[in-house]
């Protein structure tokens, strides 16, 4: 296969993955990648990326839409926070606001985290996160905000893959570097586990980037201080920033997730009828069993992302592509 024709990181994945495991596998249509056609010992399967040909579209619909997502996790008991969805700021919203004090505001059916506006405080940052979601979305999601670090496990066809946590980004001082020399180090850091030429979910951060400047200035820093041995220091706002302009440190936690957390994921993959998942938490401790302290489910995702895991999985862990071609061709 040409390999000049494919230019989606996941579709190039798929397609090296399933060359080392004998499987004839071409774009549907020349010049689209939408679809890619795999044949395997006489049978021939169509999927779009991480979708399989298996997902109902019944299920991928479900999934986008996360009013009805929460609405099926929490008629099988799974740990969902407190929400409303609205259209506009209102009187509702903003007693939602007044209640809890801190939430998250998100498009209703949009991918990703376009459109998400996360740790509002004011009626007046309220006000305009709901105008941004309304750029993705006519209706928006304001949900409660919960305290925490996300984390995605990945779930194929009823099992548990591995979990990754994402913690936006921050540095360690060594006594020696630099603020400014500690993010480039940060950065190379993370793009050197980067072995397949395909960017992951870390962003590169740039140290003219105006947001940095200005978290560093409310903390009285400028990017030539030095940071102490051991002293951390948080790169992005905790309040009132958009959701995709955060880049997150990615790192394995699969051994450290408790059992009872991963049949949540499970189970709510398996609610919405989703065979390939990634399912999204938040919360404080991924080794403690989730409840209305330690956090909840934040999305089921029915395109999931498998770079990360691809990238990040350490030691034994599972070859995520091989194991999503096997599920394809399994009887």
């Amino acid at each position: 296969m040409n390999q000049h024709c494919v230019q989606n990181a996941h579709n190039k994945l798929i397609v090296n993955k399933a060359r080392e495991m004998g499987i004839a596998c071409e774009p549907l249509v020349v010049g689209c990648e939408d679809f890619l056609e795999l044949s395997y010992r006489g049978k021939n399967i169509i999927i779009n990326k991480t979708r399989s040909h298996k997902m109902t579209l019944m299920a991928g619909l479900l999934a986008k839409n996360k009013e009805a997502t929460n609405l099926l996790l929490r008629r099988c008991g799974l740990p969902v926070p407190d929400y409303i969805v609205v259209s506009q700021t209102s009187e509702e919203a903003v007693r939602f606001l007044n209640t809890y004090r801190l939430v998250t505001v998100k498009p209703l059916d949009a991918s990703r985290s376009a459109g998400v506006t996360i740790g509002i405080r004011s009626e007046d940052d309220l006000n305009q996160a709901i105008q941004t979601a309304r750029l993705h979305s006519d209706t928006v999601m304001i949900q409660k905000y919960v305290e925490g670090t996300d984390y995605r496990v990945l779930v194929i066809s009823g099992k548990a893959i591995g979990v990754l946590e994402y913690q936006p980004a921050f540095i360690v001082g060594d006594g020696r570097s630099t603020i400014e020399q500690l993010i480039y180090q940060l950065n190379e850091d993370q793009l050197r586990r980067n072995n397949i030429g395909e960017a992951g979910s870390f962003q590169t951060i740039s140290v003219e980037s105006k947001p940095l400047l200005m978290h560093l200035q409310e903390q009285g820093r400028t990017v030539q201080d030095l940071l102490d041995i051991g002293e951390r220091l948080e790169l992005f706002a905790n309040g009132n920033i958009l959701a995709d302009r955060i880049s997150e440190i990615v790192t394995d936690r699969t051994e450290r997730t408790c059992p009872f957390n991963v049949s949540v994921a499970i189970e709510a993959a398996k609610a919405l009828n989703v065979d390939v998942a990634g399912v999204d938490i938040r919360c404080k401790d991924i080794s403690v069993p989730l409840d209305d302290d330690n956090g909840g489910i934040l999305e089921v995702n029915a395109l999931p992302d498998m770079i990360d895991p691809h990238l990040f999985f350490q030691g034994e862990s599972i070859d995520v592509f091989k194991a999503y071609l096997q599920y394809l061709f399994e009887e």
